[in-house]
């Protein structure tokens, strides 16, 4: 069946807990190089993993190593540009998220996938969890009726691995950050939304600089649906729990993944059914096996590229109604962006 040869750029700390054991875990799987511009810190990650070709210097990477496929785990602020350059030298290609620092560059990177026939995807591994994929089914058969709102919570002590220094201008936001899964949930279930509404605040701004510690976001939706979004990022304990409100029931996950696995519980006035869902120790796993499978198999990853780039979007309405507050409105992709060759196919023709 052949097999997916990887270059992991990036030996920091999402690549050394879960990229690189997935990518040498997953099956017709093999990661052949890894760089960073820390040589030390690429050696090291790199034997563990039996790695023999390890660079500091990316366009070497690209030129000599064996990988026809780049996962790229850097900073946020440096993943457009590394992506750019994977493409232009022909390899596939699976971004970590947050896709970039703003919609706009995000843009550039989907205009060269239209003309590219790379295969490329943005990490958003909950996708692939049970908890997204029962949910998906329960909707689509109208277990809880038409979909018109909900809520998600994201509560947790502040958590920045490295110690580097933080701004929001690097991309060191809890709403960019891990309300990129969130807002990708949301508008998976909802379509794109047709406005934002958002506040934010820095409690320790010795700490935290300018990044925010407290935010609610609310999204609405051309049919009149809401969703709300809480994040506390000055929290003592950990509490991520979202819940979707149906015209005849709804559905609530306890806890979302990676800090929970489960379950799904379905709300009715027929009574409440509890569904468990399967767990997985590496939620980076799944994503990696998927996106090999889309690679071997000619389809696209449930991971889009089109679908991180709408996140970005929404993201940058949110900050915008943070600076003006205003309800502001959510761009679209462009039209022309949209009709390349190559265009996923997420399931969001026409939003």
């Amino acid at each position: 069946m052949g097999e997916v040869r990887w270059l992991l750029v990036g030996a920091g700390d999402i690549a050394g807990k879960r990229v690189a054991p997935a990518l040498t875990t997953a099956r017709h799987s093999r990661l052949v190089a890894v760089c960073d511009i820390d040589p030390e810190r690429a050696s090291e990650l790199a034997a563990r993993h039996d790695v023999g070709a390890v660079y500091s210097d990316f366009a070497r990477a690209l030129s000599g190593s064996e990988a026809d496929t780049v996962y790229v785990a850097t900073p946020q602020s440096t993943h457009i540009e590394l992506s750019l350059q994977a493409l232009a030298a022909g390899k596939h290609l699976l971004c970590e998220k947050p896709l970039g620092l703003n919609g706009a560059e995000c843009l550039r990177l989907l205009a060269a996938a239209r003309t590219s026939d790379r295969v490329i995807s943005c990490s958003n591994y909950r996708r692939l969890s049970g908890q997204y994929r029962l949910t998906e089914t329960m909707l689509a058969r109208q277990q809880i009726g038409d979909l018109v709102g909900g809520w998600a919570v994201y509560s947790s002590p502040f958590y920045h691995p490295g110690n580097a220094p933080i701004s929001k201008a690097l991309g060191h936001s809890r709403i960019k950050e891990q309300g990129y899964y969130l807002i990708d949930i949301v508008h998976g279930f909802f379509g794109m939304p047709s406005g934002a509404m958002a506040q934010a605040s820095t409690i320790d701004s010795v700490a935290r600089n300018d990044v925010e510690d407290l935010s609610t976001v609310v999204l609405t939706f051309p049919g009149g649906e809401i969703f709300t979004i809480v994040f506390n990022s000055n929290s003592p304990g950990v509490r991520h729990e979202m819940e979707f409100f149906g015209s005849s029931g709804r559905i609530h996950w306890p806890e979302w993944p990676p800090y929970g696995n489960g379950p799904v519980v379905k709300i009715t006035r027929a009574g409440t059914e509890k569904t468990e869902v399967p767990a997985c120790e590496n939620w980076h796993l799944p994503m990696i096996e998927d996106y090999v499978d889309a690679r071997l198999c000619g389809r696209s990853p449930v991971c889009t590229l089109e679908s991180a780039v709408k996140t970005e979007l929404i993201t940058d309405a949110i900050f915008r109604s943070i600076e003006s507050g205003k309800v502001e409105a959510v761009d679209r992709i462009p039209l022309d962006l949209r009709s390349g060759p190559s265009a996923p196919n997420d399931g969001s023709a026409g939003q």
